[in-house]
């Protein structure tokens, strides 16, 4: 290969990227991510980011001449016992594979990314100091490596290497001279990765290595985010307007009354398990989606709850997913669907409609 020759991007490459911002390994149980359908080995040179994965957005992949779609929600959930054009499901997967066209999905494990689903809607809502509003997300490990290793820096910086923090050692008391504890706390997807790369070093063999769980919760994903506005912040009235203005929505649904919002919580999608979160926040208002009728009792004064739609809270997502990826692989071109892939219609009335009066 000529030193000026490129290393042609594969699937792989993204996935993998895709995977550093958010692991599969923090999923909801349920959920299904990753790469469903195509070679990861597949060289690509276009990409399609979109939220939902449709007959129309396929259509777009193909006139564009993509090679790839970044979709936030999932085409397969559950097992598949045929594939063929006869349904939508079987249809899109067809189309996907005789047009040789991948199918990347960051779904559940993107809701609870630092920079994620809520972090996006929170941006485009204009919000500072965001931080995430649930982090009781139990993937927090504490590690714990004896060995007799005598190069403690080398070891540390072999911990920090693969996402370790707060690393630390001590000389182990009344033990075989030389021997030293090293503890760290360690997100559990990249548990396997130390390991190994503890095993490769040779710090395994005569040492013992032990993961524990930790009632501590992970600084680097959680559920659901928090800002302010500045200063005063802003009215009942410039809120929705301005939640409205910024997801292009003519309506949302909305229950309480507020003086003055300052704080807000948001949560991409079906997020009202968080209300009560968001409440003891100290937040006067919260964005999210999918709120059934019973939960609009907010049983709180000064707090506002309003639902945006699913699809308006997550679709900012698809222009996010555009510019991560486009900045991390200069050479694709990569572009967000033109096709609007909301199921659900909402009729505004502008005209009080007249009573039909009988012939």
């Amino acid at each position: 290969m000529n030193r000026g020759d490129k290393v042609a991007t594969r699937i792989r490459h993204i996935s993998t990227f895709l995977n550093q911002w958010a692991p599969p390994s923090i999923k909801m149980d349920y959920d299904n991510v990753g790469l469903l359908v195509g070679d990861p080995d597949s060289e690509v040179s276009s990409v399609l980011t979109c939220l939902d994965i449709t007959d129309e957005v396929v259509a777009e992949a193909i006139e564009k001449d993509c090679q790839l779609i970044v979709a936030h929600h999932p085409l397969i959930f559950s097992k598949i016992g045929s594939i063929n054009p006869t349904n939508e499901q079987g249809r899109i997967i067809y189309k996907l594979i005789k047009n040789d066209i991948g199918l990347l999905v960051a779904h559940t494990n993107l809701d609870a990314a630092l920079d994620g689903v809520s972090f996006v809607l929170a941006n485009i809502l204009g919000l500072d100091n965001l931080r995430f509003l649930d982090k009781s997300y139990d993937i927090s490990r504490k590690i714990r490596l004896v060995t007799a290793h005598d190069d403690a820096e080398a070891v540390l910086k072999l911990l920090n290497y693969y996402s370790a923090e707060e690393a630390h050692y001590f000389e182990v008391e009344n033990r075989e001279h030389g021997l030293k504890c090293f503890e760290a706390i360690i997100d559990k997807h990249h548990v396997a990765a130390l390991r190994a790369g503890l095993k490769k070093e040779g710090l395994l063999k005569a040492g013992t290595f032990q993961v524990t769980e930790l009632a501590s919760t992970s600084q680097n994903f959680g559920m659901g985010v928090i800002g302010e506005y500045p200063e005063e912040g802003v009215g009942q009235n410039e809120f929705l307007h301005l939640v409205s203005k910024a997801l292009n929505v003519r309506s949302v649904r909305f229950s309480g009354e507020v003086d003055r919002i300052k704080t807000v919580a948001v949560c991409g999608g079906a997020g009202v398990s968080l209300k009560k979160t968001a409440m003891a926040s100290g937040a006067q208002a919260f964005v999210t989606a999918d709120i059934k009728y019973h939960d609009y009792f907010t049983e709180k004064e000064n707090f506002l709850l309003v639902d945006v739609g699913h699809y308006e809270s997550e679709f900012p997502i698809a222009e996010a997913l555009r510019n991560e990826i486009s900045d991390a692989f200069e050479d694709l071109s990569v572009s967000v669907t033109q096709s609007v892939t909301n199921p659900m219609k909402i009729y505004v009335s502008e005209i009080e409609p007249q009573p039909i009066h009988p012939s």
